[in-house]
């Protein structure tokens, strides 16, 4: 009992420690990418967008041919389905390479999978209970967020409601503690501060009664993202050899679009300030509530792999920041309402 104790506690830290060195190396290595896939001036975006999308459908080609790559849900689900480091570890750099080039999608589940495949071999290697091994897999993956997006409580919320575990007593410790010794494991890399500075914000009175209609149009707005999202099973490519024209494709797509959409790229960070911007012009707004989930949805299906919890919430700020402005709540209180309408659609979301 002492002893698998010991063994449990020695897990949960090295956990927190592997995720948090994860989480912080990928956001390093997707900061380089974007560097090169710029084009430091040199080459066209589209054109550095388009190569960087092509390689990674090359990656996943290579990777694919030899079946397809296991999810964190799968391994949490069933005893035999093992996470190998090699192919996750693989798919996770292929993400970041397919993201940090400009494909609409999120970055946080490549640190995501990648954790959880670590504490898979630990568990197993040191023959923890089947229980205890589903826990600590779901953790590292809520631990790979929290790191790297300097985020601990997001981790432990994510760990016990999106991922299939029993919401325990006993889970609830554990995913806290590998989230924040993840955290700030990751801080030399990823640093302290927040992800988004908040500006300074006033309050309208129109806000208490914007709130009712606001939650009416996040629902309906995260619901169409999430059927949307799903719809892409139906038509995604599924061949492998078409991946690098069809990723390369999507990508260099986005990427042309944010010439005159700026900030549609990636995982919506932009989207986000933009929201955030008291000054940013309603038209724009309203256009990328729109145009986000139609680019998500054409990256998914072109058969890149990524994140969509990132875009749903920069769909949900422009939406938030958008509402205020035509409820003629000023643009000082524009940001209140994104950070609320980022919040509602994501919930839809999970």
């Amino acid at each position: 009992m002492f002893r698998s104790l010991l063994v449990l506690v020695a897990l949960v830290l090295a956990g927190g420690a592997a995720a948090g060195v994860i989480g912080g190396s990928m956001a390093w290595l997707i900061r380089r990418i974007q560097l090169l896939a710029g084009g430091a001036g040199v080459v066209h975006p589209v054109a550095a967008a388009a190569v960087g999308g092509v390689l990674a459908g090359f990656g996943w080609w290579w990777l694919r041919r030899r079946g397809p790559v296991r999810g964190i849900e799968e391994s949490v689900l069933s005893e035999g389905a093992r996470l190998p480091l090699g192919r996750t570890f693989a798919d996770a750099f292929l993400q970041l390479l397919a993201v940090g080039s400009g494909i609409s999608l999120g970055r946080e589940q490549a640190p995501r999978q990648a954790s959880a495949a670590v504490l898979d071999q630990l568990s197993r290697a040191l023959r923890v209970t089947e229980d205890h091994r589903r826990v600590l897999v779901a953790a590292a993956a809520g631990a790979g967020l929290a790191a790297v997006y300097n985020v601990p409580l997001a981790g432990v919320l994510f760990t016990l409601e999106a991922m299939p575990v029993r919401r325990t007593w006993r889970a609830l410790p554990i995913a806290a503690a590998m989230s924040g010794v993840a955290t700030v494991t990751a801080w030399p890399i990823v640093g302290r501060r927040a992800v988004y500075d908040f500006p300074e914000a006033a309050f309208h009175p129109v806000i208490l009664y914007l709130f009712p209609l606001l939650l009416l149009a996040a629902v309906l707005t995260g619901r169409l993202f999430l059927a949307l999202m799903r719809s892409t099973g139906g038509w995604k490519v599924v061949d492998p050899r078409w991946l690098p024209l069809s990723v390369g494709a999507a990508t260099a797509g986005v990427v042309a679009a944010s010439l005159i959409l700026p900030g549609v790229t990636g995982n919506g960070e932009q989207i986000v300030r933009t929201a955030l911007d008291p000054g940013s012009p309603l038209v724009l707004l309203a256009v990328l509530v729109v145009a986000k989930p139609l680019l998500t949805a054409a990256s998914l299906g072109s058969g890149a792999v990524g994140g969509t919890l990132t875009p749903a919430l920069a769909v949900g700020a422009a939406l938030g920041s958008a509402a205020a402005l035509i409820a003629g709540a000023g643009a000082e209180s524009a940001p209140v309402l994104a950070l609320v309408g980022a919040a509602m659609v994501l919930s839809v979301l999970q």
